[in-house]
């Protein structure tokens, strides 16, 4: 389920990412309610995650 203020990104949108270390194209796949891009790599399975909106507000104090 959508939400009209999330727009709808598909995998084939997703910016494209090469392993730091191993330099071949990483798996990459929406989580945490589509706010987020993670990565890995295939080869040696390093871990990356990219926010694709932008970043909350933190509430002052």
């Amino acid at each position: 389920m959508s939400n009209p203020s999330t727009p709808t990104v598909s995998a084939a949108t997703l910016p494209d990412r090469l392993c730091t270390w191993c330099k071949v194209p990483m798996k990459k796949r929406l989580v945490g309610g589509a706010q987020f891009v993670h990565y890995t790599c295939p080869k040696c399975v390093f871990q990356h995650t990219t926010r694709l909106g932008p970043k909350l507000q933190t509430p002052k104090h």
